[in-house]
């Protein structure tokens, strides 16, 4: 008759059941807020028939991508600004058409989001509406950094004359909602 006894230390185990655990958590979280902005998109498109409704959809489902796409290439740490609005001109607009420029802007994880959004709508009103729906279109984005104070300039040039909208748009709404979120 005899009695093992054995000792180990289960610290480092304990340690990893909790960091998984709380990564568990915290991927749900986010997996649940991008739900909630899919759907948030889904309500607020509008279109004049199905197969608009579906591609304006798809292209802020998209742009919405770019967006995680972004924030993970950074480990959830936020992104920089030059790059969030490359990335979304770049998808809609010729790339010899497009200038942005401005002082490094640091954003943090949950004001790259919106900002892609937002830059996407942008974009692609240029993109039906203004200077990329033309060969010789121009768009610089540009922006100054002031006292913590970030003030973005997007310019269109050779494209067709502007005419006022018929109604408040999609961009007009995310653009109010935009600003003051961030």
């Amino acid at each position: 008759v005899g009695t093992v006894i054995e000792a180990r230390d289960i610290s480092e185990e304990k340690r990893n059941e909790t960091a998984r655990n709380l990564l568990m958590r915290e991927v749900d979280h986010r997996a649940r807020n991008v739900l909630a902005v899919v759907h948030s998109l889904a309500q607020l498109t509008r279109a004049d028939d199905l197969e608009s409704y579906k591609t304006i959809l798809a292209g802020r489902i998209n742009a919405l991508a770019r967006a995680q796409t972004s924030l993970a290439s950074r480990r959830w740490e936020g992104g920089r600004l030059e790059d969030v609005v490359r990335e979304e001109l770049e998808a809609l607009c010729p790339r010899d058409s497009i200038e942005v420029q401005g002082p490094e802007v640091g954003l943090s994880p949950e004001q790259v989001q919106p900002i892609s959004m937002l830059m996407h709508e942008m974009a692609t009103n240029a993109n039906k509406y203004g200077a990329c729906s033309h060969v010789h279109g121009k768009i610089s984005v540009t922006w100054t950094l002031e006292d913590s104070q970030v003030t973005l300039v997007w310019r269109e040039a050779g494209g067709p004359p502007v005419v006022a909208p018929m109604r408040e748009g999609f961009g007009s709404v995310l653009k109010a909602g935009v600003v003051g979120q961030i």
